[in-house]
């Protein structure tokens, strides 16, 4: 679900990895639209279309050695789930309007609130980019699953803010009581 913190998981494999040093990049999939995510994703050329007025590198290019968050994978159209596929496949790709075939070792994390199954059923997501992407499963449940974090997540962000708060046991009950939609 949304704000059950997906990123900050990610940021933390990314972290206890091997590739820490490198280049950790998140994209939201689901925030952009087919054209502008392809040229987020693998670049573009000078001229690929109009705005393009020079080359830009792509997040592949950027984190390659790195990890990748792709955060709502699941609302990437079938076109761009292709390009995807290929390069998990094989670590190639083109930038839009390229004829270069570039190569990329990028450790792909990826995450969405919507389930993929039922997608694939549907035809709406890819069967074999699902299988790709599915190595290992994190399921992170909403925070109002997981009531015995409630308090330490409210003492974390007040220290931050002022560590000479402290929260009273009215507020803490408050904290316990709401529903956290």
């Amino acid at each position: 679900e949304t704000g059950t913190g997906k990123e900050l998981i990610a940021h933390f494999i990314h972290l206890a990895s091997r590739r820490n040093n490198q280049a950790f990049i998140r994209i939201n999939c689901g925030a952009l639209s087919e054209t502008i995510l392809e040229s987020e994703l693998f670049g573009h050329e000078k001229g690929a279309f109009t705005g393009a007025s020079k080359e830009r590198r792509g997040v592949f290019e950027i984190a390659n050695k790195g990890s990748l968050f792709l955060d709502e994978v699941g609302d990437a159209s079938l076109a761009t789930q292709v390009k995807l596929l290929r390069v998990i496949e094989s670590g190639e790709y083109m930038r839009v309007g390229g004829e270069e075939i570039r190569k990329t070792n990028t450790r792909i994390i990826s995450a969405t609130n919507i389930d993929l199954k039922e997608a694939v059923e549907q035809k709406q997501f890819r069967e074999d980019l699902y299988y790709r992407l599915n190595v290992l499963q994190l399921e992170i449940p909403p925070l109002r699953e997981r009531h015995q974090d409630i308090i330490s997540i409210a003492e974390y962000f007040l220290r931050k803010m002022n560590p000479t708060y402290v929260l009273s046991e009215e507020t803490k009950r408050l904290l316990m009581q709401h529903d956290w939609p």
